[in-house]
């Protein structure tokens, strides 16, 4: 039995853990360990699946499914992704100025228009001189 945290192969048989697993002792770290104990964490490619599925909106009980993750453990990791978030967002609070923001607006809208009406003209043209044909 290999150390699943320093790799050694110096390893005993350390007693039974209360769910009845057996308990291994390294002698090179001392530390205490279960075969097989790491399989019941989430990984990091189920966690980055799961922080997509987030982005996504999906249901929270619909994430629990598809990364068979507990809805208690997927609360647990959203309330720590929101504790690493900084407070303000690196948003910009301060507001643009009404009248340029407004001006720039309709500048665009009258842009579009006039290729619309453009647009309209060539159509009309063009099927004017089909039908004199």
């Amino acid at each position: 039995m290999n150390c699943s945290h320093c790799g050694s192969v110096t390893t005993k048989k350390n007693g039974h853990t209360h769910y009845g697993k057996q308990n291994y002792l390294c002698h090179s770290c001392n530390r205490q360990f279960v075969e097989g104990g790491q399989d019941w964490f989430v990984s990091e490619s189920d966690k980055t699946l799961i922080n997509k599925l987030l982005l996504e909106r999906i249901s929270l009980s619909g994430i629990c499914r598809v990364c068979d993750v507990s809805e208690q453990w997927l609360l647990a990791y959203i309330k720590k992704l929101y504790e690493n978030l900084p407070d303000d967002l690196n948003a910009d609070l301060t507001l643009p100025d009404i009248e340029a923001y407004l001006a720039d607006r309709m500048d665009e809208e009258i842009g579009r228009i006039e290729v619309i009406k453009k647009i309209r003209l060539h159509y009309r043209n063009t099927f004017k001189s089909q039908k004199l044909r």
